[in-house]
């Protein structure tokens, strides 16, 4: 018997779609499951997405502030995590419950930037310390760089197990 499933579409389909409705709309909420943004954004709580800033005149590589939140393509979903650096011309995210960032992902995989976050109706982020609390997540971020390169490097002298 033949399944009914259709196969799930790729960002590259729907990922257009949505940043025109963006931009058309101005925000949209958006349903967020999973943990990896923990303790900032609570479990299965309501995003709200607003279209990316346009970038100064005189920093156009600087769309984003370092420590905002997020929305991306990342294969056939989308994702809310923290910015945290710049690469080159690619963009590293990392979410605040991971102790390692996301591979890095090109700007025009960045559909909105998180503004704000509501459980049972009432918002429940940004609060008041989270310009603070920002810039820990980007320092951990940088801390824990040199620890996750030497990680790597002794794994790769043990060779393959």
């Amino acid at each position: 018997m033949a399944s009914s499933a259709r196969p799930p579409l790729a960002a590259a389909a729907w990922a257009p779609l949505l940043r025109e409705a963006l931009a058309r709309e101005g925000r949209f909420r958006l349903s967020l499951r999973g943990t990896s943004m923990l303790p900032t954004l609570p479990v299965e709580c309501e995003i709200e997405v607003a279209p990316l800033p346009d970038p100064l005149p005189e920093r156009p590589r600087e769309r984003l502030h370092l420590g905002s939140v997020v929305v991306f393509a990342a294969g056939d979903i989308l994702v809310a995590h923290r910015l945290v650096r710049r690469a080159g011309r690619q963009w590293v995210m990392q979410g605040d419950g991971r102790r390692a960032p996301d591979l890095p992902v090109e700007p025009e995989q960045v559909l909105g930037v998180v503004t704000a976050a509501y459980q049972g109706g009432r918002r429940c982020w940004p609060d008041r310390v989270e310009p603070a609390v920002r810039w820990f997540w980007v320092a951990r971020y940088y801390l824990l760089r040199p620890i996750r390169f030497t990680w790597h490097a002794l794994r790769g002298l043990r060779g393959p197990s």
